[in-house]
Order: C-alpha cells, then sequence, then structure tokens
C-alpha cells in the first residue's frame, strides 16, 4: 500500500505498519483487531460515537446487497474507468464510505489501485474489514476519520468519489493531484418521492444548485449525469432499511417508523445525479 497517511495530531507523515502507525513526533495509532486504523482523536471528535450506529450498518449493508442500487453502482464504475483512463496504478479514495460497497466494487473493477476507504462511523468501518477478503488486504486501507481533516498527504490521490456524504472541498483538494477528479453521487429532485410521500404532508424537491453554488474555483465541472430507476420494494424490512440509509429516519416520530413498518410493498423511484468534477489549483494552471 503506497498510500501515505498523515498524523492528525501534528500533520507530519505517518508510516504505517502491521499493527499500526507512528510518527516522529511520538503519536502513535494502534491497529484494531478487524484491521482498520482509527487517525479520529478524541478531541476531534463532536459525540461519543459519531456516524452511523450499528444498526443503521446493518440496515445499509442489507438493502445495498440486495443490489436494488446497482443502478448508481454501475454508473459510478463506469465514471470512475473514464476518469481513471490511462492511470495503471491509482489511489482512490471513498470519502464517508459507509459500509462499504461501493468501495469493494472499485477494489474489484480496479484490482492494480490503492483505495482508501474512511468513515467517521467506526462500526461502518468494522463492517468494511469484515467484509475484505485476504487477497484485498494489500490493496485497501480502512479507516475512521472525518472529511474535515481527512489524514491523507497531500496531492497523492487521483480519484475521490463521495455518494450521499459530507464534502470538505478544502481538504479534498489538498489530497488531490492536479488534475484529479471527484465523483459525486447525490439526490435529484424527485429521489425517494414515493418514500418521503409516506411520511412528509409537503414534500419538496431536492435542490439541484446547492452543490455547485459552493464549488471553489480550483475546481471544474466537468459532467452532470441523471441515474434514474424504478425500485420495486416487496417487503416492510427493505423499506424499513431504505428509510435507515436517509436522513428522514432520525427526522421522523417513532409512531411514523412504525406505521411504514406496516408496509409490505413500495414502488419508489430512484432519482440520482453524478457529477464529475475537475481539480485544477490556481498554481498548477499557471505553470502550463
Amino acid at each position: 500500500m503506497s498510500s501515505t497517511l498523515r498524523c492528525p495530531v501534528c500533520r507530519a507523515e505517518l508510516p504505517a505498519f502491521s499493527d499500526g502507525a507512528s510518527c516522529l513526533n511520538g503519536h502513535r495509532f494502534d491497529r484494531a483487531r478487524q484491521g482498520y486504523l482509527n487517525l479520529l482523536p478524541v478531541q476531534k471528535k463532536r459525540s461519543a460515537n459519531p456516524g452511523d450506529n450499528a444498526e443503521m450498518v446493518q440496515a445499509r449493508s442489507r438493502f445495498l446487497d440486495s443490489g436494488l442500487y446497482n443502478t448508481p453502482a454501475t454508473a459510478l464504475e463506469a465514471k470512475a474507468a473514464e476518469c481513471l483512463t490511462g492511470n495503471d496504478q491509482p489511489h482512490i479514495v471513498d470519502a464517508g464510505c459507509g459500509e462499504g460497497y461501493y468501495t469493494l466494487r472499485l477494489a474489484e473493477q480496479f484490482p492494480a489501485a490503492d483505495i482508501t476507504g474512511f468513515d467517521i462511523s467506526r462500526p461502518a468501518i468494522q463492517h468494511c474489514c469484515r467484509r475484505t477478503r485476504k487477497d484485498q488486504d494489500k490493496q485497501l486501507q480502512w479507516l475512521v476519520a472525518s472529511v474535515a481533516d481527512i489524514p491523507l498527504a497531500d496531492s497523492n490521490t487521483d480519484l475521490i468519489i463521495s455518494v450521499f456524504s459530507r464534502i470538505d472541498w478544502r481538504e479534498f483538494g489538498r489530497i488531490l493531484k492536479p488534475g484529479g477528479h471527484v465523483l459525486v453521487l447525490g439526490p435529484g429532485p424527485d429521489h425517494l418521492l414515493e418514500l418521503r410521500q409516506q411520511i412528509y404532508d409537503d414534500v419538496r424537491p431536492y435542490p439541484e444548485d446547492k452543490l455547485l453554488s459552493s464549488l471553489p474555483a480550483d475546481f471544474t465541472l466537468s459532467s452532470q449525469e441523471p441515474v434514474t430507476d424504478t425500485l420495486a420494494l416487496n417487503s416492510s424490512q427493505t423499506i424499513i432499511d431504505l428509510l435507515a440509509m436517509t436522513p428522514h429516519y432520525w427526522h421522523i416520530k417513532p409512531a411514523q417508523r412504525e406505521q411504514l413498518a406496516q408496509l409490505e410493498n413500495l414502488i419508489c423511484r430512484l432519482d440520482m445525479r453524478l457529477y464529475t468534477f475537475i481539480y485544477q489549483p490556481a498554481s498548477s494552471a499557471k505553470g502550463h
């Protein structure tokens, strides 16, 4: 694994070993028995256990393993291949990787790539480790970390993917190589409309311009493509699992969740947008 880590305490280079990682300033991080490194210092946590809990991770895993999100996963893979054309050994980062569904699919697609998946949720990263095959240990590294302070070296990443996750453009720009790409998969206006209609009286379209309005000058939008499908949700478990993947799970009352759990079938539209951004810092552009 050639991906260089950065100490989350002092930001020095952080060489990794089989049992952990340590920097020249004496900051040491033990490797968990599952294989991941926890690079989220206690002082940088906003809560004792940030991110998805184990129950939510299991719900996400059940839903994604059903294949219902194969359409966006395939679209993401095709665009990643386009971005990495001619790059035989890319470094790919899945920022906010969750349970690792998309990360592991990319590992299958790019067996020569160095791939880092990180998430603020420790249960999610533990789940990633359990799903990683022994022959993938040298290709994949899993980290508990925050997108606001990514523990990776400057200018060392070719491609970042962000699937329904928080984005920190400053940190993305810091770790990307000039000419590197960011793929963002997020909601279109009518994403999961029928599910939202089950829990809200007033359903509004998701705003599409929010992401682009915050785009720094060093990033250019290369493409914006719709990713659509129709989801046939054929069990109450699948419906509740999908709900648990969304922020709506926390915004509704328990009674509403119980009412939704009575549904056995729901036809729901998948409406996503896949954005491709290219990173070209001003200093690099001047050099050309």
